[in-house]
C-alpha cells in the first residue's frame, strides 16, 4: 500500500473483471481493498460506502470472512473521526470473527485498531494490554509489519510514562522492522514517534527532521491523520524551540486540516498551543479566545467521549452475552446480564457525578494557575486541582472496574485507614460536613486484598450518605466509622444520628434511582451501585435504621 494511487487502479481494474464474471466473493474483495485505500487517503463518505456495497456482497454467499474484512475499513473510519464506540462495536465484531477462523495476521490488525480506542478513551492500562496481544497475534502470523504497528503506538505511552529509554528502544526496533519490510507507510508513524522522543529529550534537530519525513511520506501516501499528527508534534516542537512564527504558521495549518477531515483530537490540542502562543506574544485577548474553543471543544469531545464510553462497553457485554446464550447454561447468561446493569450503574455515575466537574476544574484550573499570583488564592488553587485529580483517579479506577467485569484483574493489599481518610476529605464541599464529627477506629494490621474502587466505592457512598443526611438543627451530628478483622471476615460499620429511615424505606433504598428525601441533592444511584460493589465482592450488607435516630450499615466481605 505504499502507492496508494496505483493500488486504488488495480483495485478498479479488478472491480470491473470481477463484475463481467458475475464472481460475487471477487467483487466483495476488490470493494473491500477500494474501501481500505479510500479510507487511509481521508475519502471516508466514499469509503464507508463501497465498503457497505461489500458487506452485501459477503452477506449474499456467506463470506463471514470477507464481512470482518469490510467492517474493519469502516471501524477504521470511524474512530479516526469522531464515533469512537461505533468503530469500537464494529472492531469486536471483526476481531470475534477473526479469532473462529484463527487468523492472527487480521487479529492484530484489529487490536493495534482497538488499543487506539482505549487510548481515546483514557483506559491506557486496556491499551497496553491489546497493543501486547496486537503483538503477539504478530509474531504468530510471522509478520514484522504487524508487531512494529503495535509497537509505535506502545512507544508513545512508554513516553507518556517517563519510560524514555523503554520508548526509544520500542521506536528504533519499529524503525528498523520498517526499513527491514519496505513499509513506507509505517515507517512515517514510527519517525513520528521517534520524533516525539527526540522533542522530550530535547534534541530539537533530530526531532523536526523526523517530523519533515514523516510528513512528506504522509502527504505522497494521502494519510490524512498522520499528517495532521505531525502538524500538530510539530507546532509543539517550535514552542520549545521558541519558533514562535513557524509554530503559528504549522497549527493554523493543522487546525484547518482537522476542521476539514473531522480530526477532533488534533483540533482542540491545536487551539490550546495556539493559546500557549499569543499567550507568550503577550496577547492576551487572543489567548484568551484560543482557549476558550479548547474548552469548549474539549469538554465537547470529553462529555461525548464519556457517553460514547458508556455505550462502547454496554456494547461489549451486549456482544458478549448474546455470543454466550447460545453455548451456555442459562444461569451464566444471567451473570453476564447482572454484569450489564452493574457497568450501566457506575457509568452512569461517572457521567452524571464525575465527568462534567473534571472538564471544568482541569480546564478552569489551568488558566487559574498562571494568572492568580495571591499566595492566598494559590494555595486554595493547589487544593482546587488536588480534589480535581483525586476525582480523575477515582474515573479511571471505575474504567477499570468496567474491564475487571470480563477479565481477572490484580488486587492490592487494602489501607483502611487512608481511604476513609480520603473520602473524608473529598466531601469538604458538602453542606453539612463542617458541622459533622467523624469518629474513625480501624483494627492494626488489617490484611485484605481486593481492588481497590471497589473498597473506596463502598466507603465514598457510606460517607457520603451520612454527610447529606445528617440532622445539623438538634444535635451534634456524627459518622462513626469501623473496621474490624473478626476472623473469617472484614466488618465495615457505618453509624451515624441523622435523619434516619422507616423500614419502608429501609427496603427500598437499594432500588436504582430511589431518593431518600427529594429536597437533598443525588442521583438515588449510590446505595445501588455500594450494593453491586459489595456482591461482586462475595459480601453482605444490613442496615438499621430508626427514623428521627440514625442509621447504622454493616458489611461484611469475606477474608
Amino acid at each position: 500500500m505504499n502507492d496508494l494511487k496505483t493500488s486504488i487502479k488495480l483495485a478498479e481494474e479488478a472491480l470491473s473483471i470481477s463484475k463481467e464474471n458475475g464472481d460475487k466473493r471477487s467483487i466483495g474483495q476488490s470493494l473491500s481493498h477500494l474501501s481500505l485505500f479510500h479510507m487511509i487517503i481521508g475519502d471516508f463518505d466514499l469509503s464507508v460506502n463501497i465498503a457497505n456495497e461489500a458487506i452485501e456482497n459477503f452477506t449474499e454467499i456467506g463470506d463471514k470472512k470477507g464481512i470482518a474484512d469490510a467492517k474493519y475499513t469502516i471501524a477504521g473510519v470511524l474512530y479516526k473521526t469522531d464515533d469512537y464506540n461505533l468503530g469500537l462495536t464494529y472492531l469486536l465484531d471483526c476481531l470475534k470473527t477473526y479469532k473462529k477462523l484463527n487468523d492472527y495476521h487480521n487479529q492484530a490488525r484489529v487490536e493495534k485498531s482497538m488499543g487506539t480506542i482505549y487510548e481515546y478513551f483514557g483506559d491506557t492500562s486496556s491499551a497496553i494490554k491489546i497493543y501486547n496481544s496486537a503483538i503477539e497475534s504478530g509474531v504468530k502470523a510471522d509478520d514484522l509489519n504487524l508487531q512494529s504497528n503495535a509497537f509505535n503506538p506502545l512507544s508513545g505511552i512508554y513516553l507518556n510514562q517517563g519510560k524514555v529509554q523503554e520508548a526509544k528502544e520500542l521506536i528504533e526496533k519499529s524503525i528498523a522492522f520498517k526499513n527491514e519490510t519496505g513499509d513506507t507507510r509505517g515507517l512515517a508513524f514510527a519517525l513520528y514517534g521517534r520524533g516525539k522522543i527526540y522533542t522530550v529529550t530535547g534534541e530539537f534537530d533530530k526531532a523536526e527532521s523526523d517530523f519533515l519525513e514523516a510528513e512528506k511520506i504522509h502527504q505522497e501516501m494521502g494519510e490524512k491523520l498522520g499528517l495532521a499528527m505531525c502538524y500538530h508534534k510539530r507546532g509543539f516542537l517550535y514552542i520549545k524551540m521558541n519558533r514562535l512564527d513557524e509554530a503559528r504558521d504549522i497549527l493554523v495549518k493543522a487546525l484547518a486540516y482537522s476542521n476539514k477531515y473531522r480530526i477532533i483530537l488534533i483540533k482542540f490540542k491545536a487551539n490550546l498551543l495556539l493559546h500557549e502562543i499569543a499567550k507568550k506574544e503577550g496577547n492576551l485577548e487572543l489567548a484568551l479566545k484560543y482557549l476558550q474553543q479548547y474548552i469548549d471543544e474539549k469538554e465537547s469531545v470529553i462529555n461525548d467521549r464519556t457517553a460514547k464510553v458508556i455505550k462502547s462497553y454496554d456494547d461489549i457485554n451486549k456482544m458478549q452475552q448474546l455470543e454466550r446464550e447460545a453455548e451456555i447454561q442459562k444461569e451464566k447468561a444471567d451473570i453476564i446480564e447482572k454484569k450489564k446493569i452493574e457497568l450501566d450503574s457506575f457509568f452512569y455515575r461517572i457521567s452524571h457525578d464525575l465527568k462534567g466537574p473534571i472538564t471544568s476544574m482541569m480546564s478552569l484550573n489551568y488558566l487559574a494557575k498562571y494568572e492568580v499570583k495571591d499566595p492566598t488564592g494559590l494555595k486554595f488553587i493547589g487544593e482546587y486541582e488536588k480534589q480535581a485529580t483525586r476525582l480523575n483517579n477515582i474515573l479511571d479506577g471505575l474504567l477499570n472496574l468496567t474491564k475487571m467485569s470480563f477479565n481477572e484483574d490484580t488486587k492490592q493489599e487494602i489501607d483502611f485507614e487512608k481511604v476513609i481518610y480520603d473520602c473524608i476529605a473529598s466531601y469538604k464541599f458538602l453542606a453539612n460536613y463542617e458541622l459533622v464529627e467523624f469518629k474513625i477506629h480501624v483494627d492494626q494490621h488489617i490484611k485484605y486484598e481486593a481492588e481497590w474502587t471497589l473498597i473506596n466505592t463502598i466507603i465514598q457512598n457510606l460517607i457520603e450518605n451520612g454527610v447529606k443526611y445528617a440532622r445539623t438543627e438538634k444535635n451534634k451530628p456524627f459518622i462513626d466509622i469501623s473496621v474490624r478483622d473478626e476472623s473469617d471476615k472484614i466488618v465495615i460499620e457505618c453509624a451515624d444520628n441523622g435523619i434516619g429511615m422507616d423500614q419502608d424505606t429501609v427496603e427500598k433504598i437499594f432500588t436504582m434511582f430511589f431518593r431518600v428525601n427529594r429536597k437533598i441533592e443525588g442521583t438515588g444511584l449510590g446505595l445501588h451501585i455500594l450494593k453491586r460493589a459489595i456482591e461482586r465482592l462475595d459480601g453482605d450488607v444490613q442496615v438499621k435504621s430508626k427514623l428521627g435516630e440514625g442509621t447504622t450499615f454493616r458489611i461484611t466481605l469475606p477474608l
